[in-house]
């Protein structure tokens, strides 16, 4: 978790720990004024391609939406990036993405994403111009259940990497019942 304000990391400790249970028990159910995303700093993510799929698309800095969770594009072409809760790609850090897989009955631009193999290539290009490389190491199906999001989110300890999330797997009343998440990480 992070501070509002500030977008700075929260301090872990029995309060935190206390706000993180409340939360996931309360996932989705109590609804709430939206977050929006903090203000930008000097250098913001731009867009988002995957050579290898023909995607070459925005990203929107979002927040969380009117039940907590992290705000996802309203459209088939657009990538979210939630700032409040990531890393700026080429800062060594974790950076998270998701997109729809289908929106409106139209395909979204991570529809193919479950398709991505080891070694494809992910760029990422900042406000200022310069790209940041990563390559694809995993896309991996899971239970919307199974999702670890503390790991999503905030990667893998001591790597800088990048994970693309969308929904997948046959619709049923309740939406998607998984989630495609392809890891990648950085390369010179």
């Amino acid at each position: 978790m992070r501070y509002t304000a500030t977008g700075q990391p929260a301090p872990v400790n029995d309060r935190f720990i206390a706000a993180v249970e409340h939360a996931v028990e309360r996932y989705g159910k109590d609804e709430q004024q939206p977050v929006p995303p903090p203000a930008p700093g000097p250098v913001d993510v731009a867009r988002l391609a995957i050579p290898s799929l023909g995607v070459d698309s925005p990203v929107a800095r979002l927040g969380l939406d009117a039940f907590g969770r992290l705000d996802v594009p309203q459209d088939t072409k657009t990538i979210g990036w939630n700032p409040a809760y990531n890393d700026i790609p080429g800062t060594g850090g974790a950076t998270f993405f998701a997109a729809h897989f289908e929106y409106g009955g139209r395909p979204g631009v991570f529809n193919k994403i479950s398709t991505l193999q080891p070694g494809d290539q992910v760029a990422v290009t900042l406000s200022d111009g310069s790209v940041q490389r990563y390559a694809v190491t995993s896309a991996v199906d899971y239970t919307i259940a199974q999702v670890d999001m503390g790991a999503v989110l905030f990667g893998r300890e001591g790597t800088e990497s990048i994970t693309l999330m969308t929904c997948s797997g046959p619709p049923n009343a309740d939406g998607y019942p998984m989630r495609t998440v392809v890891l990648a990480t950085r390369v010179e």
